[in-house]
């Protein structure tokens, strides 16, 4: 074709040339055809940043995680240091607070981007801190120590709502698919992380009521320094080129997000059950104290209980991490734990009735935990996929939303079917600091162990027998996968191809 050759026209003709050597044609394509369509594929990139991002993101749930626990292993000294009940009021603070800003938070993370709601909950979290400090020093009256206390307890749960839907939200727009699920992992896990922390910690702190300042200033230092990481270290929501297809996909906004998940029945079983595992965890964790005293179990053990809860989630949720990132088994993975888990839990709860069984009440947590919380960034990760293409925001923002209500049920119960503790039971209680306390009081839990089982066991039957997920998200990521696959290949058949016009090519012997 020469230098005054026209447009192709429709009657031109593709000839196949046979390559003469390595070099030869192979760079030759046809300007209209699938070179620059394949050219036209959405560009994937990661980026080393994304994890800067990702450790921000897992220091502020795990320093707002220990502000929000640490109160309840050493809970009969707090209820002496600021009053009756406090401790119980310290942590309940955070599921109350959390119903009230959560819908705000998920719609300003959907509509103000990730490093707002980083930085909000980073500030949050730690003029919450500074707070509480304030509240334990020698110049402040003790009638004014809870409310001062209770102020900034306030202003830091304000950050968890911002911070719960946080770790999918950065897997999915930082992370590749290969890595989404441990992302969410790492993100997940700081949280029972700080409830581990916290309970090794304070009850090892906390020797004495005047000790609560201490307690104070451990939880205050991690948030100042997780509070000027979140504000000088991450830069931008979203990378500058997306690390996979759906994450260069535009989300639905806020009230189109809210229906879509409020129209799936695979969601909605997934809000329930899952909210419902959160919300049994944040339960245990804030009374486990007063499940194991009145057997005569201390707070060095109620914390060795706590901390074995969480080393073994911690283990359980890595594998099942990488195990579903390399299998996507999603739904088989989610069922099998978390059914064994109730198991366990149900097991652990009738033990704490009965005393000398320090034994098998590690081992019962243990299990628990492995298991147990293997099941969380599976079930924040089934949502995203049940959902997409509404945002993580709104997806995992409405399941914690519905663990942090269901945590205000489950300690209800817990405390309001509990029944006065057994005269001949008294001698055997860790609960009292003194004979004549009554500020902590023994009770019997029985009851609302009998009530807390029936209940986990509904939750885990519904999700074994109704839950059906359809990963829309692995689906939409395949078939674009498929689609650059195909583009390549017919880009590469077509690189040894010219066009030439149709009164150019040759025509076949005509016989007369």
């Amino acid at each position: 074709m020469g230098a005054d050759d026209g447009p192709i026209s429709a009657d031109q003709v593709d000839i196949r040339l046979q390559p003469l050597n390595k070099s030869g044609a192979a760079d030759s394509a046809d300007p209209n055809g699938v070179e620059e369509d394949a050219g036209d594929q959405i560009q994937l990139r990661v980026y080393r940043q994304r994890w800067i991002v990702l450790l921000t993101v897992a220091l502020l749930n795990n320093t707002n995680t220990m502000s929000w626990i640490g109160y309840a292993p050493s809970g009969n000294y707090v209820n002496s240091f600021y009053g009756e009940s406090s401790a119980a009021w310290l942590s309940m603070i955070y599921m109350l607070c959390t119903i009230p800003v959560g819908l705000f938070a998920m719609w300003a993370g959907r509509e103000w981007g990730l490093r707002t709601a980083i930085l909000i909950a980073g500030w949050t979290n730690g003029i919450g801190a500074v707070i509480r400090v304030i509240s334990s020093l020698d110049f402040v009256p003790p009638e004014w120590r809870f409310p001062i206390c209770m102020t900034g307890q306030g202003i830091a749960a304000v950050a968890y709502p911002f911070i719960m839907f946080l770790p999918t939200k950065v897997a999915g727009s930082w992370f590749p698919d290969t890595q989404r699920a441990i992302a969410t992992t790492i993100g997940v896990m700081s949280n029972p992380l700080g409830v581990l922390m916290a309970n090794l910690i304070s009850p090892a702190i906390v020797k004495s009521p005047d000790h609560v300042i201490w307690l104070n200033i451990f939880t205050c230092v991690p948030s100042l320094i997780a509070m000027l990481i979140a504000t000088f270290g991450v830069n931008r929501s979203e990378p500058k080129i997306p690390p996979t297809f759906s994450a260069s996909k535009p989300q639905m906004d806020f009230v189109s997000g809210m229906k879509s998940c409020f129209s799936s029945k695979q969601y909605i079983i997934l809000l329930i059950v899952m909210g419902g595992g959160i919300g049994m965890f944040n339960c245990l964790y804030t009374v486990m104290l007063e499940l194991l005293c009145p057997s005569g179990y201390t707070n060095f053990f109620s914390g060795v209980c706590a901390a074995l809860m969480i080393v073994g989630g911690v283990f359980g949720a890595a594998a099942s991490g990488i195990f579903v990132d390399r299998t996507k088994l999603y739904e088989e993975t989610l069922k099998i734990s978390l059914g064994a888990a109730v198991i366990f839990g149900l097991i652990f709860l009738q033990l704490t009735l009965h005393q000398g069984l320090s034994v098998f009440l590690a081992i019962t947590c243990l299990f628990f935990g492995v298991l147990g919380l293997a099941t969380y960034p599976i079930g924040l990760e089934l949502a995203s996929e049940c959902t997409f293409p509404v945002s993580e925001a709104t997806s995992t923002g409405l399941i914690v939303l519905s663990g942090q209500i269901q945590s205000v049920i489950y300690v209800f119960i817990m405390k309001n079917f509990a029944r006065p503790l057994q005269p001949d039971r008294m001698h055997i209680q860790k609960c009292q600091l003194t004979p004549d306390d009554l500020v902590n009081t023994p009770k019997d839990n029985t009851m609302s162990i009998m009530i807390f089982s029936l209940l986990a066991t509904l939750l885990v039957l519904s999700l074994v027998l109704l839950f059906k997920p359809v990963y829309k998200r692995l689906e939409a990521e395949r078939g674009n996968r498929a689609t650059a696959d195909k583009a390549k290949e017919l880009s590469n058949q077509n690189k040894d191809r010219i066009t030439l016009p149709t009164e150019s090519a040759v025509q076949p012997l005509q016989e007369k």
